[in-house]
């Protein structure tokens, strides 16, 4: 522990182990009582072993890893509602099966693409914890929600400026938000 005044280091002490300690040789006065920085390790500065040109590519394959599963159980589901007697009747016509999965299949699963899109759109606009992780704070890797988190809390003690952020980001998202809103009213009616 370190006693400081007017910026200068006055007093020291080591905390014994069930917390206390004792400054000696004191002079009255006032002072702000301060672990030393040399208590501290450096910040993480994330995965720094990516370097410059790895950072974004490795957030992206993280990304697509962590939601590909979302994915492939909607779109699953998806084809698995398709009747098939649609897909026989294509095959009957004579169309080959690029043309049954590209006229019949993709259509009928269009709306469920759709929901996977609108999904991963707003994910995307929020995501945090990747980037936040696998970045560091590295500049070459931040995004709009890092920033609202960095200007809020995170060293800027700025809430005004991420609060700001935090509405940009809700009007980002909103249309999305709006147009899977109005699609689903569509399929209800």
């Amino acid at each position: 522990m370190e006693a400081v005044q007017g910026g200068k280091v006055v007093a020291k002490a080591t905390t014994e182990a069930d917390g206390t300690f004792t400054l000696r040789k004191v002079p009255a006065g006032t002072y702000a009582i301060r672990l030393p920085k040399d208590n501290f390790t450096t910040a993480y500065q994330g995965a720094e072993w990516l370097g410059d040109t790895l950072i974004t590519p490795a957030i992206i394959g993280s990304y697509l890893w962590v939601w590909s599963g979302f994915a492939m159980v909607l779109i699953a589901a998806g084809l698995a509602a398709i009747p098939r007697d649609a897909l026989e009747a294509a095959r009957v016509d004579g169309a080959t099966e690029w043309q049954v999965f590209r006229r019949v299949t993709i259509p009928l699963l269009a709306p469920v693409l759709m929901v996977v899109l609108v999904t991963l759109v707003i994910n995307v606009l929020k995501v945090f914890d990747l980037v936040y992780i696998i970045g560091g704070g590295d500049p070459n890797a931040s995004v709009l929600a890092l920033q609202m988190w960095t200007e809020s809390f995170g060293g800027g003690n700025d809430q005004g400026s991420g609060s700001a952020i935090a509405v940009l980001l809700f009007v980002l998202v909103l249309p999305a938000m709006l147009f899977n809103i109005r699609r689903m009213r569509q399929e209800r009616k």
